[in-house]
């Protein structure tokens, strides 16, 4: 039989956590290892042992709950002295008022935890402008709500918030605006995790939240004093994120690299495509997946791989970077171009093909054969793997 110990590392929260910390992870795991949503073979276990963890932990805190309010009723037995020698009693004006103090505190702790949890929740659901409606006045005097959106849109195209968990401690702190006025505010640590797009990773972190009591109700305090500083912040995370994880991304282009082409494998081509459509179904945009084929016939197996390296050596200079390429092997080169319109993904295409013909020469030959396919999904008509392989079927081509 487990032990309590076990039942709170299955659930991943701390020992002598309460129910509200519980139940928030029962249900982040639940939507983990549910085997209708989880394709591990192992899930269904780990499922089980999930449940009867949170049973015999719900359990248990139950009782400790009714324990606890049962001591509070439960008048102990007093013993009558006589009128001289019995001690003075306390002062029970003075337990009352506490009393109603603690009670005080604790809903307002409920208070101020509420409007976090619903500012965060409807960031996760991408809703920016119902989230502005739960910021204080001093926030809004400074951001307006289009410039919040903005700026929340901004941030999520590289780091859209997954999960987050609120801390269900809090501390007390005056803040005071710059007119003078001065507020009781309550400061919560989330637990927030973010997806990072930049490298198909997931991050985590903690960070600290005030919610402000403003004329007797709990507003967020972001406690930026202008747009131009909510833009610094996030470049300045934006900046130390990318410098943290260039190595790894440095190495893993490299890992996908093809060894004599300055251009991906089909591989990483793969996996930058597969991204690129989670992009695109998510935040929008335009996608234009092109193929161009060269062949000549009659020529020999030399002449064909020095026509391919000639190939290849124009499309890297034409595109310098900045669009994404990759070889397919035989003479097949796929290009992915990311927002471009199709008159400009056209226009890209053709002097390609006039740059090949121009530098390949002679190598070509009178019967070489340079063809071209392309195709471009805007935001009403998402791409998929299924489209993007019907167009390298064309050139017997799998991705």
């Amino acid at each position: 039989m487990a032990s309590l110990f076990e039942h709170y590392k299955t659930l991943g929260v701390n020992v002598g956590a309460g129910i509200a910390d519980v139940t928030s992870s029962y249900k982040q795991l639940c939507r983990k290892y549910h085997p209708d949503i989880s394709a591990d073979p192992g899930s269904e276990e780990q499922m089980k042992k999930i449940n009867i963890a949170y049973t015999v932990l719900r359990e248990k805190l139950r009782r400790e709950a009714a324990f606890r309010e049962r001591q509070t009723f439960t008048r102990p037995a007093r013993k009558y002295t006589g009128a001289e020698t019995r001690p003075p009693g306390p002062d029970t004006r003075t337990k009352s008022a506490d009393s109603r103090s603690r009670s005080a505190d604790e809903e307002a702790d409920k208070e101020a935890y509420a409007v976090l949890y619903k500012y965060f929740k409807a960031i996760s659901a991408f809703d920016y402008s119902s989230a502005y409606d739960y910021l204080s006045s001093n926030d809004k005097s400074h951001i307006s709500r289009e410039s919040f959106v903005q700026w929340r849109k901004s941030v999520a195209r590289l780091y859209p918030l997954r999960e987050f968990r609120i801390s269900s401690g809090s501390t007390t702190t005056a803040v005071t605006w710059s007119g003078g006025k001065t507020f009781y505010a309550r400061k919560f640590s989330v637990e927030i995790t973010e997806e990072n797009l930049a490298d198909d990773s997931l991050q985590t972190g903690d960070v600290e939240k005030l919610v402000a009591n403003e004329y007797g109700s709990w507003k967020i305090l972001l406690g930026y004093n202008s747009v131009g500083e909510l833009t610094r912040t996030f470049d300045e995370r934006f900046e130390t994120k990318c410098k943290r994880d260039f190595a790894k991304r440095w190495q893993e282009y490299y890992t996908g690299q093809h060894q004599e082409y300055n251009m991906l494998t089909l591989a990483g081509m793969r996996k930058t495509v597969s991204r690129e459509i989670y992009r695109q179904k998510r935040f929008g945009g335009s996608i234009t997946f092109a193929v161009i084929s060269i062949k000549a016939d009659g020529a020999s197996e030399e002449g064909q791989e020095e026509l391919q390296r000639s190939a290849a050596k124009t499309i890297c200079g034409v595109l310098r970077e900045t669009d994404v390429s990759a070889y397919a092997g035989d003479g097949v080169f796929a290009i992915l171009f990311v927002e471009l319109r199709r008159k400009n993904a056209s226009d890209i295409i053709n002097r390609l093909i006039e740059k090949i013909r121009k530098n390949a020469g002679p190598r070509l030959g009178a019967r070489a054969d340079i063809r071209c396919e392309f195709e471009i999904w805007s935001e009403h008509n998402c791409a998929d793997m299924e489209a993007v392989n019907k167009i390298l079927k064309k050139f017997r081509k799998k991705m």
